[in-house]
C-alpha cells in the first residue's frame, strides 16, 4: 500500500511538472481585457478575466492533460487560420487551486502565474454589484503589469 501512495504522490510530481513545461513551451499565462459592445448601463466598458492556455497542434496531448485535471476544469477548442490548432484553456477555478502548485516549477512565465494567482485572489465579481473603484485599479495594475511581460517575450527579451 505504501508503494501505491509513493507512486501516486510521485506521478502527481511529475504531472505538476510536466505542466509546468508545457505552459511555458506552448501557454500563454495572462489576464485578457474583453470590451463590453452591449447597451447595458455599466461604469466600464470591459471586463478582465485570467487566461491560462496551451496551443498544440495534435488534440491527444491535450485530451490527456485535461483528462488528468478533470474535464469539467477545462476546454478544448479550434484556433488559428483554419482552425489548424488545439486550444486548452484552463477554468478559473482549477487555476485558483491548482497555478499556485505549478507556479514554482515555471522557468519562464514564473511571474506571469504569480500575477496570475494574484489576480484570482482578488474577490471575485459576482452578479451586479461589481467591484469597487480600489479593487478595480488593483486589477487594471495586474493587467497592464502582465501585459508589459507578455509584450517583452514576444520581442525577444526574456
Amino acid at each position: 500500500m505504501h508503494n501505491s501512495i509513493k507512486g501516486l504522490l510521485m506521478l502527481t510530481t511529475l504531472r505538476i511538472g510536466y505542466l509546468a513545461g508545457l505552459l511555458d513551451g506552448e501557454g500563454q499565462v495572462s489576464i485578457v481585457k474583453n470590451v463590453r459592445n452591449d447597451d447595458r448601463k455599466r461604469i466600464r466598458n470591459y471586463g478582465l478575466r485570467a487566461e491560462v492556455r496551451v496551443s498544440q497542434r495534435r488534440r491527444v496531448l491535450l485530451d490527456t492533460v485535461l483528462s488528468w485535471m478533470g474535464n469539467a476544469n477545462g476546454s478544448i477548442g479550434k484556433t488559428g487560420a483554419g482552425g489548424n490548432y488545439y486550444v486548452l484553456r484552463f477554468k478559473a477555478d482549477w487555476l485558483r487551486k491548482n497555478l499556485p502548485k505549478i507556479a514554482p516549477h515555471l522557468l519562464i512565465k514564473r511571474r506571469q502565474a504569480e500575477i496570475v494567482i494574484k489576480f484570482l485572489s482578488h474577490r471575485p465579481h459576482v452578479g451586479r454589484l461589481g467591484v469597487g473603484d480600489v479593487e478595480w485599479a488593483a486589477r487594471d495594475e495586474l493587467h497592464r503589469e502582465i501585459k508589459a511581460l507578455n509584450a517583452d517575450r514576444s520581442n525577444g527579451e526574456t
